[in-house]
């Protein structure tokens, strides 16, 4: 079991439009995105639209105002001094990054790039949080506004993560495919399509 020293936020609301089905509930090798991703964390706080059979503090609010107002409710349970931030859609996330990421007590936000940074597979401080998060926009803006940040490139988040599967963003079923390709055995089971790693 972890032992965190952070608070770790996961956003699993929104209504899957692209993927067309709840894409936390969607069973990769047997297990929900959702469950794989809390299940990285001690006792995560998960905001979502509705209930969930998954260990975490849920806080569930029907929001539609996208991940800064959820982050905002989320802001409610946190009691330690970093938060981690992600989505159920990160299936494949590296325990290994976001203890990095979260060990940077230096900095005031903490995120990984491979091209563009990601705001939600992001370390950032609770007390930055708290104060600013009222003045931006999006999840962007809390990243390029910090006054400290650190981004890790692609050699570093390589060394913990060779296949940089933490960077898998599923917001298809097809992302599955197209980035895996060949990695996947699909079936078929009571009318749903599962995968199953090989």
């Amino acid at each position: 079991m972890y032992r965190d020293s952070f608070d770790a936020v996961i956003l699993a609301g929104g209504n899957s439009i692209r993927f067309g089905t709840d894409k936390c509930e969607f069973e990769i090798d047997g297990k929900s995105m959702l469950k794989r991703v809390a299940e990285l964390f001690e006792l995560p706080i998960i905001v979502t639209d509705k209930p969930r059979d998954v260990k975490g503090k849920i806080v569930q609010d029907n929001w539609k105002e996208g991940p800064l107002k959820a982050l905002k409710l989320a802001l409610k349970l946190v009691s330690k001094e970093k938060v981690f931030v992600t989505g159920c859609d990160f299936p494949f996330l590296s325990r290994g990054l976001v203890e990095i990421l979260c060990s940077k007590q230096e900095h005031v936000a903490t995120t990984l790039t491979c091209g563009k940074i990601q705001p939600l597979l992001s370390c950032y401080s609770f007390d930055y949080l708290k104060t600013h998060i009222d003045n931006f926009k999006s999840m962007t803006d809390l990243l390029i506004n910090s006054p400290s940040v650190y981004i890790a490139g692609l050699r570093e988040i390589t060394m913990i993560d060779p296949h940089l599967r933490t960077l898998l963003n599923v917001n298809r079923v097809s992302d599955l495919w197209k980035t895996q390709r060949g990695f996947w055995n699909t079936r078929i089971w009571n009318n749903t399509t599962r995968l199953f790693v090989l």
